[in-house]
């Protein structure tokens, strides 16, 4: 049930209202961040898992997070609070759960970047194909694919700023749920992914626009990402993870490192520094001033993954199509 409209919300605010956590000044304090914990697609013991079906699509994705960036830059707004809030925009349109933006600094770096093991083997499996098909559109994407595989390593030297996406987790499916037993322990792959797309494609936008920009996702990275979620006010590190006022821990991440100057969100503060009267307090029970609240939190609470989020079955039905 929804008591407010969120008319008035620009996208770029996204759907919890972060605007009430606490953030603190000044650099975060990278102490309690875990090591990175690399997303693993291969399940051999689950023959028919879903996560299976997915490794060769995140290999595709890892595959083209970098390009050929245009000499020429376009013409784009200077205001960096504007360019960041059209790619949270993007993000949240994108169904992202928290964005956020924050600058690059040397501690973000891994000493030893992550490399996806799918994408050697995808490489191996393109190199005899032909590009040429008959659907429209496949051929410039398996062409810019191999163009991506085949291009000379490089670096993010340069790299200035950080857009992190944060995909939350929906509950876990019960025991017995119809149509889902090939869904177990697809959580942390399913967020990878999700977040994975929003990051490539916006690494790609921005290079189309002049600016060097490289993706980052769980599988494939140069950079830690548990660092640069805390770094662009996406999380706290406590209790050896990752955890969000609103989140809790269970939610994943990729991100994008560019030179396009953006303006940056605040670090979070501490979960014992935030004020749970005004994030977690009546506007949030009654769901007032935003999309997500403790109304709507999840969906999926009360119905089952089959029957999607919304009540279809209420609706009248009748037996002759209105066509």
């Amino acid at each position: 049930m929804r008591l407010f409209s969120d008319r008035g919300r620009p996208v770029h605010a996204g759907p919890y209202p972060t605007d009430r956590l606490t953030r603190q000044d000044g650099p975060p304090d990278f102490a309690a961040c875990p090591s990175p914990d690399p997303v693993c697609f291969d399940r051999p013991d689950a023959p028919n898992a879903i996560v299976n079906a997915m490794g060769e699509y995140q290999a595709m994705l890892d595959a083209i997070r970098e390009g050929l960036v245009p000499r020429v830059r376009s013409e784009i707004p200077s205001d960096p609070e504007e360019r960041a809030n059209h790619l949270k925009a993007f993000g949240y349109f994108s169904d992202a759960s928290v964005v956020g933006t924050g600058p690059l600094g040397a501690d973000v770096l891994l000493p030893v970047p992550l490399r996806n093991p799918g994408i050697d083997r995808l490489a191996e499996d393109l190199r005899p194909r032909q590009t040429k098909t008959l659907a429209a559109g496949i051929d410039q994407i398996m062409a810019d694919l191999k163009e991506s595989m085949e291009a000379p390593p490089s670096t993010i030297d340069g790299h200035t700023d950080l857009i992190v996406f944060a995909y939350e987790y929906p509950r876990d499916p019960r025991a017995g749920e119809p149509g889902c037993d090939w869904l177990d322990d697809a959580q942390a792959a399913r967020a990878c992914l999700r977040a994975s797309e929003t990051a490539v494609v916006i690494a790609n936008y921005l290079r189309t626009l002049g600016f060097a920009a490289r993706a980052h996702t769980a599988t494939t990275s140069d950079i830690d990402l548990n660092r640069a979620a805390v770094a662009a006010g996406v999380a706290v590190a406590e209790d050896g993870g990752l955890i969000h006022p609103y989140l809790g821990a269970r939610f994943g991440v990729a991100a994008v490192t560019t030179e396009m100057a953006l303006s940056h969100d605040r670090p979070l503060a501490p979960m014992a520094r935030q004020n749970r009267s005004r994030s977690h307090g009546v506007s949030w029970r009654i769901g007032r001033g935003s999309v997500r609240s403790a109304l709507n939190r999840d969906p999926f609470e009360r119905r089952r993954f089959v029957d999607g989020p919304h009540p279809f079955e209420t609706l009248k039905r009748v037996a002759v199509p209105t066509t």
